[in-house]
């Protein structure tokens, strides 16, 4: 498997782990936790996240 391919297969993946915790959250209607570029925690509604931003 050449570099490129194997990172095609982590974007792909890293897109379906996306989708599916957005899906969830939105699903169960928690908060998506996250971080911002400072290091600190940041609580997002997950309905204004895009479920596909790639």
């Amino acid at each position: 498997m050449t570099n490129e391919e194997f990172d095609e297969k982590m974007r792909i993946g890293m897109q379906l782990v996306h989708k599916r915790l957005i899906a969830q959250k939105r699903r169960d209607h928690q908060m998506l936790v996250t971080g911002d570029h400072k290091g600190n925690v940041v609580f997002v509604d997950p309905f204004m996240v895009p479920i596909d931003p790639f």
